[in-house]
């Protein structure tokens, strides 16, 4: 029996199978609210570990999200936290998904897909981290280093894992 690169026709046709299938999936209005969904779901759940661990042991700081607000003065609105919550509640809900549907193709790993999210939150935790810098020392930066990448890495797999089990994530090509 012929093989293609140590691969049989049956396993080949599997495989090429899955990517056509991958890439039949259009980004729809059904797509982009599945996408926002997970990322609602992954903001909730990235929270306990980027806010509530943190303000377990006294390290979390409510005056970097102001100052992360504090560009809705551009606006003429004056940063509170409120905003400040807002504003990262519709990031991580509406932007990020977005920026997944079209980017998540790209990224790696091959498999399984759903990590293809965490690398995408591992791209967005470094612009987070100098937004949210807490003031601070070496513990309090520490922990907040830690903590931030661990709870970006939630809510990467989150909105990853909702796309893929559920719609799937769309492949493009370029």
């Amino acid at each position: 029996m012929a093989t293609n690169g140590g691969v049989n026709g049956s396993e080949s046709a599997t495989v090429d199978e899955a990517i056509v299938g991958e890439a039949a999936i259009p980004i729809t209005i059904r797509v982009v609210a599945v996408a926002m969904a997970g990322g609602l779901v992954g903001t909730v759940l990235m929270l306990p570990v980027l806010v509530g661990v943190p303000a377990l042991f006294g390290f979390f700081e409510t005056e970097p999200v102001m100052r992360f607000a504090g560009f809705a003065g551009y606006l003429g609105v004056d940063p509170t936290l409120a905003l400040g919550i807002v504003l990262f509640g519709l990031g991580g809900t509406v932007v990020l998904p977005l920026v997944f549907l079209v980017v998540g193709a790209f990224l790696p790993p091959v498999r399984p897909r759903a990590l293809r999210g965490a690398s995408l939150a591992t791209i967005f935790w470094f612009g987070f981290v100098p937004a949210f810098w807490p003031p601070g020392g070496v513990v309090t930066v520490g922990l907040y280093l830690v903590f931030s990448l661990l709870a970006h890495w939630v809510y990467g797999v989150t909105l990853g894992s909702v796309l893929d089990r559920t719609i799937g994530i769309p492949q493009h090509d370029v």
